[in-house]
């Protein structure tokens, strides 16, 4: 029978094992915050170049290929798991997944002007089996940086307004709008996530006020019609 002391040295010897084999993979999932950089420094050129549609389009198009560079970092960090369980270490990218929905779900709707939903952004995102990945887009995540848009909107109402560009105002009114409702609907228990929820009626407000004073200063004619376009 092993002693106490050769039974704990045993144990000692795995859990630097375990945190060995950790920091492994933290390191493998860090590459993440270089792509996260990137998107972040697009989302800022998107917001100072939104009233020049010809400037916005090559940004568009490296965005595109950022989100592009996803798929090989995805393949490597699942590489690295190897036969572990994906759940065990999900908070190691979380944030960074979360950001990268956020800005997901804002470009799309300035693209398309709709809501890009859970199997889109997971597809853009190049997660789940469909893209030869077994990390998914876990639902939370989703959730969480589908509230984090309103934010980017009610910003780009700022800047737009800043350009001159009124048309678009109503359209992301009535998204946010209807974003809120829709959060209005669901149950949530998770206390992150409803505190992020929260925080749309802020920026709901934020474009109501923004069109209030576009209305008060006479900045647009509500009677001429408005092409929704950038």
């Amino acid at each position: 029978m092993a002693s106490v002391e050769s039974y704990f040295m045993a144990v000692q010897r795995e859990l630097e094992e375990a945190e060995s084999r950790r920091e492994e993979i933290v390191s493998c999932a860090r590459v993440l915050s270089t792509v996260r950089r990137k998107l972040d420094a697009s989302l800022e050129k998107i917001h100072t170049t939104i009233g020049d549609s010809k400037g916005l389009e090559p940004i568009l198009k490296g965005v595109e290929n950022t989100f592009a560079e996803l798929k090989d970092k995805w393949a490597a960090i699942d590489t690295c798991i190897g036969q572990e369980s994906i759940e065990k270490y999900y908070d190691l990218w979380r944030s960074n997944l979360t950001q990268f929905v956020m800005i997901s779900v804002f470009l799309h709707w300035l693209t398309t002007k709709s809501l890009l939903n859970k199997e889109e952004a997971e597809k853009k995102l190049y997660l789940g089996k469909g893209n030869g990945c077994r990390i998914n887009l876990d639902f939370q995540v989703y959730l969480t940086g589908l509230c984090g848009a309103p934010r980017e909107l009610a910003r780009l109402c700022v800047n737009l307004t800043s350009h001159g560009r009124y048309s678009l105002l109503k359209d992301i009114s009535k998204f946010v709008t209807d974003l809120y409702a829709g959060f209005r609907l669901l149950n949530l228990k998770n206390d992150s996530l409803r505190r992020k929820f929260d925080s749309i009626k802020y920026s709901v407000q934020k474009i109501e006020e923004v069109i209030y004073d576009v209305k008060v200063r006479k900045l647009v004619d509500e009677k001429s019609p408005t092409p929704s376009n950038l």
